[in-house]
Order: structure tokens, then C-alpha cells, then sequence
């Protein structure tokens, strides 16, 4: 058998290696020189997309003789959206022969039909590489680190668990909302096995400190040292809270469904994107023009070395803010601050809020407790909040009166039931996105 005919799954060594390679390579680049790389893999990925995808062959023949002299060139093409890979569920979006492919997941679906993804070998090693330099800053040897995040479906959680395996870490794959590891196993594992790490949202990371304090248990003697928050955006009040409560340095990750790693943290605690493997572009959700460096709008993707799914200008519907200011690791890649999805910003009267920064109001006023929602009624905004002991009243009107110097709308402002909120989140994936209508929903 000749080295080409070995299967990929057969030259892990060599795969890594090449991969290590790229990434050192890679981060060494003035950002010119890895605007050219990106240049160069762009031209040959929508060549490949564009006769290798059912989809972007169908659809975007006429896009086939486009140049790409400048990464600008981009925007010649048209955006893929979250119902194009909706319409192409399963494969229609597959540009690799079945045999090639060694893994396939799906969205959650709970904003929707789900979409489906799928990835080589060569891809998800590559990809495997960058998440374990980047977890490798926080985790090593003598960690025992909880995976508390789904494992079906899901990339992400394996992704991260071999990363985690890689960079020396001991792995417990809890996973969440699950009938063998229920919550309140979690816990009682927690307290007995003592991990020095923790993998899952940072709602759920709340949730589990109020688990142990509801037993009567002191969660800082678990000997919780990191935790790393994915799958949900947060305010820096809401992880102020979470590192003061549980004693811990804070660490996370950025990704999605169809492309998995989008985001990872450098050893300054800078979230990078992955520049190597996508193209990204930031746009206003809006009118989609391009927005300026340092202003937020919508995330756009291409990938770039992705053989088994490409894709071309992909919608992803988060809001961001990406910044090309030099980082002091040194990397060429850009920088991302997560302010939410898109979909998420709150309507009153026509103007929008972003959720994220609404987040960061509440739970910074004094005396506010772990959780809240809001949404928008006849009665215009309304937050629930919880107060942390002291007078729920007038943690209410501190809410209210802070909430409308900061964005000019005077919410009404309540007490929020925590044992609805309990309720509510132990049967969501992402209890981040909390709502009122999710409160209504179990309070009969």
C-alpha cells in the first residue's frame, strides 16, 4: 500500500504533525503575509464548493468565472443563510465522498429545523489541534475537568474532550440534560470526585453553585480552579459573579454547529478567531454592508480549508465585535468579543437592545442575585430579577431607573420566582436564553 492510499484515520501521527505545522506557521505571519495565505485558500475553496456542493453548484453556477484579486472580492458573492443549510438537510451542502467522512452532527433545533454538518478526518484533526494549543493555556496534567455540555449530536464536546486528553488533562464527560448524569449526580460527583475544571455555560455553571448551597455544601470546597464557558454568551457582570462565587479564573471558546471552533483563547485570555482555516467578515445585520473595525454587526464565515462542508459567506447570525488590534501573544489573528445572536436583541418601540448589555445592567446593580429575563409585553419592556437578600423592591427600582439612564426605556421591573427559574432551566440547553415566556411556561 502507497503512502496516498493510506487512510487518513491511519496517519494520525503524520496529520498532527502537519497540522501543529500550519498553526505555528500561521501565527508567525505579519498580518499581510497571512491576508496572501488567506487569499490562496479562498480561491481554491469556492472552486472546490462551487463543483464539489450540491448546493453551491446548483445554486451558484453563475458565480463560477468570479476573480478574487483582494479577500474584498468576497463580497461579490451572495451570503448563505441558516435556510439554505436548512434546505439542504442532510447533504446537500456535502462537497466530500461519503467514505470521507468521519463525523456527523446536528443542531440542536431549538430555534428551528435543525441542520446538519459533517467533517473529514484530516478537517477535525486540524481542527482538534488548535482547540488543544489554546485549552493546553488552562487545563494539564493533575486537572480532572467536567465536560458538562451535550455530547449528542454535538461536536464541540468531543472536540473538546480530545483537546483536553491531548494537553494532559483527566476528562469526565457528564454532559448535560442527561437521564444517566442528571443534575443532581453532578453535583454529588462534583463533591466527591473534586474536578479543578469545569466545561459548560455559564448559566448552568450558576445553576450547579446553587445545586451544592441547596445542600447545604460550600461549592469553594469542591476545589473548582478553571472554568471554561461555551455554547452562551455573557455579560461581564454575570461573570464577575460566577468568578467570585465559585473562586475561579475564567477561560472560553467560541464555535458553532456547521463549523465547529470559531473562536479560541490565547495565553493572554485574548478569544482569537480562526483566521487559518475561515474568512470572516462583520456586516450590519441590517442593511449588510461591511461595518468598521471595532464595530459590532454580524459575523460572517467562509471557510477556507474545509473539504467535507464549505461554506461561502455564511451567515451565522451572532453579533460581534472583531478587532485587528495587535494582541500581545503576538498572533496575527483578529480578536472577537460574543454580544449574542442577533435574533436576541429585544424590539421596543422600534428601537433595538442588545440582551447581552441589558444582562450586564441587572445583574450589576447592587444586590441583584443570579438570575433574571425579560422580554417585551404589551406593557413594553418587562425584567424579572432576583434579589440577592436585602429589599426586592427597591432593587427593582434601582433596576428600573438604571436600565432607563443607560437606553432611555423605563422597564417594569419584578421580583423573579426562583423556583420557576429552576424549573425553566433544568429542561433547557441553553438556559441563557432565559425568557419570560419560558417562566410562563412551567408556572402552572
Amino acid at each position: 500500500m502507497t503512502e496516498t492510499t493510506v487512510p487518513p484515520h491511519l496517519r494520525y501521527d503524520e496529520i498532527r504533525r502537519a497540522a501543529c505545522a500550519d498553526l505555528e506557521a500561521f501565527d508567525k505571519l505579519t498580518p499581510d503575509r497571512a491576508a496572501e495565505l488567506q487569499l490562496g485558500r479562498l480561491r481554491e475553496s469556492v472552486a472546490h464548493a462551487l463543483t464539489a456542493s450540491p448546493h453551491y453548484r446548483r445554486n451558484w453556477a453563475a458565480h463560477s468565472g468570479t476573480r478574487f484579486d483582494t479577500l474584498d472580492d468576497i463580497r461579490k458573492l451572495p451570503f448563505t443563510t441558516k435556510g439554505d443549510l436548512r434546505d439542504a438537510y442532510p447533504f446537500g451542502l456535502v462537497a466530500a465522498d461519503r467514505r470521507e467522512i468521519i463525523r456527523y452532527g446536528e443542531s440542536t433545533g431549538t430555534t428551528g429545523r435543525p441542520t446538519s454538518a459533517v467533517i473529514t478526518y484530516e478537517d477535525w484533526i486540524r481542527g482538534n489541534v488548535a482547540v488543544e494549543r489554546s485549552v493546553s493555556h488552562v487545563f494539564g496534567p493533575g486537572d480532572l475537568v467536567f465536560i458538562a455540555i451535550p455530547y449528542e449530536l454535538a461536536f464541540a464536546s468531543y472536540d473538546l474532550d480530545r483537546a483536553l486528553e491531548q494537553a494532559g488533562a483527566g476528562v469526565v464527560a457528564v454532559g448535560t440534560l442527561s437521564r444517566v448524569c442528571p443534575f443532581e449526580r453532578m453535583v454529588e460527583m462534583m463533591w466527591t470526585v473534586k474536578p479543578t475544571g469545569l466545561v459548560c455555560t455559564p448559566s448552568r455553571a450558576l445553576r450547579l453553585y446553587d445545586l451544592l448551597k441547596d445542600s447545604g455544601r460550600d461549592p469553594l470546597e469542591v476545589g473548582l480552579r478553571t472554568f471554561m464557558y461555551v455554547g452562551e454568551t455573557c455579560s461581564p457582570a454575570k461573570l464577575s459573579k460566577i468568578a467570585d462565587l465559585w473562586g475561579v479564573r475564567l477561560s472560553n471558546a467560541y464555535g458553532s454547529t456547521e463549523t465547529n471552533s470559531l473562536g479560541l483563547t490565547c495565553a493572554e485570555g485574548s478569544l482569537h478567531l480562526t483566521e487559518d482555516r475561515h474568512l470572516f467578515e462583520v456586516i450590519d445585520p441590517e442593511t449588510t454592508e461591511p461595518v468598521a473595525d471595532g464595530h459590532p454587526g454580524e459575523l460572517v464565515l467562509t471557510s477556507l480549508v474545509s473539504r467535507a462542508m464549505p461554506l461561502l459567506r455564511y451567515r451565522t447570525g451572532d453579533f460581534v465585535t472583531v478587532r485587528s488590534a495587535p494582541c500581545a501573544c503576538g498572533s496575527p489573528r483578529r480578536t472577537l468579543d460574543h454580544h449574542g445572536r442577533v435574533s436576541e436583541q429585544l424590539v421596543v418601540d422600534g428601537r433595538r437592545i442588545n440582551k447581552l448589555a441589558l444582562e450586564d445592567i441587572v445583574l450589576s446593580t447592587p444586590g441583584s442575585g443570579l438570575y433574571w429575563a425579560a422580554g417585551v409585553t404589551g406593557a413594553g419592556l418587562e425584567i424579572r430579577v432576583e434579589a440577592d437578600g436585602g429589599d426586592p423592591a427597591r432593587l427593582c427600582s434601582d433596576v428600573a431607573e438604571r436600565v432607563a439612564a443607560a437606553i432611555g426605556i423605563t422597564p417594569v421591573v419584578e421580583p423573579i420566582d426562583r423556583t420557576l427559574v429552576r424549573r425553566a432551566m433544568d429542561r433547557m440547553l441553553k438556559p441563557g436564553s432565559l425568557t419570560l415566556e419560558d417562566l410562563a411556561a412551567v408556572a402552572s
